[in-house]
This record gives structure tokens, sequence and C-alpha cells, in this order.
């Protein structure tokens, strides 16, 4: 008897369909695309109340194609050369939390728009990374959703320690984030606040705040312009 959910089999399937193009993958039956279905795999036309899944984070539920990246990808990790620890790969809610954690925080909801599309640049929202090629020798690189880098990693590092969390905490460093906005970057910080947009936010954080190399700013600042609110 096969204990495995339908949609674990039809992954399975797939997967090895994918992997060697000689193989024949046959289109489900109708008695396993109704079962996947009830899995959660084939989305109805209309979804049955059965299948709602509430959010991890207690928030609104986001459908159950979500709910299955997650249980595809959720426990997985991607190895990253350059990074000293690894890290789940970034769900799709990511963004969506770290906005709300800044947003919870104290910062305007454009303001927060404007991190996060600096964020999804710098480190792709993963909070453990390591910046791959450091431009200056010997230096460790940028670390986590902002790539604090040089004495700013330093203080970031001192600041964690001094709350017993570890470096790649999401929620710490949005805490250093806001400390810096309140200490070392409140000039700076008083320039992102008069914004009224989140493009023009992410393109004065980025000038201002995040300051990296020039050719970078440039591009990313007109793109973040281009963008309409």
């Amino acid at each position: 008897m096969n204990n495995k959910p339908a949609y674990t089999d039809a992954l399975e399937k797939a997967r090895k369909a994918a992997l060697d193009r000689r193989s024949k993958f046959s289109t489900p039956t109708a008695e396993e695309t109704r079962e996947a279905t009830v899995e959660g795999l084939v989305r109805p036309r209309a979804r049955p109340a059965e299948l709602e899944i509430p959010e991890a984070s207690g928030g609104t539920t986001t459908g159950v194609g979500l709910a299955l990246m997650e249980a595809m990808y959720g426990d997985k990790e991607e190895p990253k050369t350059s990074a000293p620890t690894t890290s789940p790969r970034p769900s799709a809610r990511q963004g969506d939390d770290i906005y709300q954690g800044l947003v919870d925080r104290g910062l305007p909801e454009h303001v927060a728009r404007g991190f996060v599309m600096n964020m999804r640049d710098e480190s792709g929202l993963d909070s453990n990374i390591n910046e791959r090629d450091p431009l200056e020798e010997g230096s460790r690189g940028g670390f986590g959703l902002y790539q604090v880098t040089g004495p700013r990693r330093v203080a970031f590092e001192a600041f964690a320690e001094s709350r017993g969390k570890g470096y790649g905490d999401k929620d710490t460093q949005l805490d250093f984030l806001m400390h810096e906005m309140a200490t070392t970057e409140k000039h700076n910080a008083a320039d992102i606040m008069r914004t009224s947009t989140a493009g023009e936010a992410a393109s004065v954080i980025v000038n201002k705040f995040l300051r990296p190399a020039e050719e970078h700013r440039a591009r990313r600042s007109a793109r973040y312009l281009a963008q309409s609110n």
C-alpha cells in the first residue's frame, strides 16, 4: 500500500521526468487529479473552505499554492559558499514579513517598502547571506538583509551579541537598522523620512543610507524612481 500523499507521488514523477528526458511522464488519471486537488496540488475552480491554510505567522491566508511551495522548499537549505552559515530559501512571504516588521517598528509604509526594495537587491531578502566577492581585499564583506560592512558590521555584531542573538536573526537586523536611524545615521534618516513615495524613499536609502559603489547607486536609484509609488 502506498502511504505517500498524492501530491508527493506527482512531484516525484515530475522530478524524475525533468531529470531524464527519455522517461515517459503520463498524464494523471481523473482519480489522481481528484486526490491531488484535495491534497492541495491542483487549485480547484472554487477552493473548498476546508483547504484554507492559516499563515504560520498568524496573518491572512495566502492560498494553497504558497503552502505547497513552502512544503517543497521551506525545510531545504541553499548552500552559499561564501556565507559563514546557510539559511532556508527565502519564502514568498519574506518581503511582507520584513515590511510589516519595519512598519511595526514605526516606519511609514512607503519607507518600509523602500527598504524592502533595497534589501531585495542587496541580499535577496536572506538575513544570513554574506557578500560573495568583497571589493576590499581582506574584508569580510557585507552581511545580512542590507549588507552591513566594515565598522557597521562590527557594530551590528556587537549589537546582536549584547542581546544574545545570532547574526542571521532577521528581527535583530531590523532592530539594528532602527538603531542606526536613531543614532549614527540620524541625519540621513531625516532625508529618508522626508520622502513621499516608496520609489523616492528607496532612492534616498540606496544613496545616503546603504551607500554601495557609485555605479550601483546610480542604476538602482534610477530604477527605484521610475516606480510610481
